[in-house]
């Protein structure tokens, strides 16, 4: 059984349609939901995920953080003095840390996916215990803060934890992740970045092979749901 790890916020019907996705091309996945939303929490039995769907419902468990649980992001936020305010509610150093959190609960490695994505085949050869990190590769990104930054498209991501773990790499860096500055990181590019220096094996595969991704438009109620329309076959 392999282990597969999402970080839910506010998403549920994207969510859903991202595990269903997944059982429906690799059924021997057990997928762990880290749920970190504030307005729409993740939940099993509403979404009708279960046993009679998918053959699979046994095999989801759901890590409540939505009122701070496991992370305190209040607190946590308070650390970084010099982040820089985004639309998001920094986003995406939660959904980093999440990870790094993960990372210590799962002793033998996982795939990270993102909720906003639909599995079109069978990802199991994406689990290889020789390789440190697989995923699209890294990309320059314009952000609106006006600053070139390095990142990764963790949208299938897979983090052999002895393998980070032996060389002291973490997904979550916080002496880079608020440092955007022309060679600055945001996201995974940390973890990237780590693994090519420390000389770890990588394998870098054709995402899109393997999913649909709902492109910066998850926190869109209609893009959402005209894209969950046009892909339903994959779902459903």
């Amino acid at each position: 059984m392999k282990d597969v790890l999402i970080i839910h916020h506010n998403t549920p019907e994207l969510t859903a349609a991202c595990i269903r996705s997944l059982w429906k091309n690799t059924p021997d996945a057990r997928v762990t939901l880290f749920d970190n939303s504030d307005r729409k929490p993740f939940d099993a039995n509403k979404i009708k995920i279960d046993n009679a769907q998918t053959g699979c419902g046994a095999m989801l468990c759901i890590t409540d953080n939505t009122h701070g649980q496991v992370v305190d992001w209040k607190t946590w936020l308070g650390q970084f003095s010099n982040k820089i305010p985004c639309g998001n509610d920094y986003g995406s150093a939660k959904h980093c840390y999440s990870v790094d959190v993960c990372m210590d609960r799962f002793p033998d490695g996982f795939v990270l996916m993102d909720s906003d994505v639909l599995v079109k085949r069978d990802i199991t050869p994406l689990w290889n215990n020789r390789y440190a990190w697989i995923g699209s590769s890294h990309s320059n990104v314009l952000r609106k803060f006006g600053f070139n930054v390095w990142r990764v498209k963790p949208f299938i991501c897979y983090i052999n934890t002895p393998m980070l773990t032996k060389h002291g790499i973490r997904y979550f860096d916080p002496n880079r992740m608020w440092g955007l500055h022309n060679d600055g990181y945001d996201t995974g590019a940390v973890l990237y970045a780590d693994c090519k220096k420390a000389g770890l094996p990588s394998l870098e595969v054709n995402i899109g092979e393997y999913i649909v991704h709902l492109r910066h438009a998850s926190w869109c109620e209609k893009p959402a749901d005209e894209w969950l329309e046009k892909y339903r076959n994959l779902w459903k």
